[in-house]
């Protein structure tokens, strides 16, 4: 995987976007990665094919999956 770190901010808060490299991330990885965006208050943009996922509160996930909708590119400031 590839990871954009602090690749743009939402409300104040650094959003990291993780690219999968194969079809997904290893399954201990993303956990890992949710873990350290919890406790560092951090948002997460992630791939797995070709769907793209928003980990964060509520209202990041809801904006992350409007973008997507729109056929915008989901980490866009």
């Amino acid at each position: 995987m590839i990871m954009l770190a602090a690749n743009f901010m939402w409300h104040g808060l650094p959003v990291d976007v993780l690219v999968a490299a194969g079809t997904r991330p290893k399954k201990k990885a993303l956990d890992w990665l949710m873990k350290f965006s919890s406790d560092n208050k951090r948002l997460l943009i992630y791939q797995i094919e070709a769907d793209w996922f928003a980990f964060g509160p509520p209202a990041f996930q809801a904006e992350i999956s409007e973008r997507i909708a729109r056929g915008e590119t989901p980490w866009r400031d």
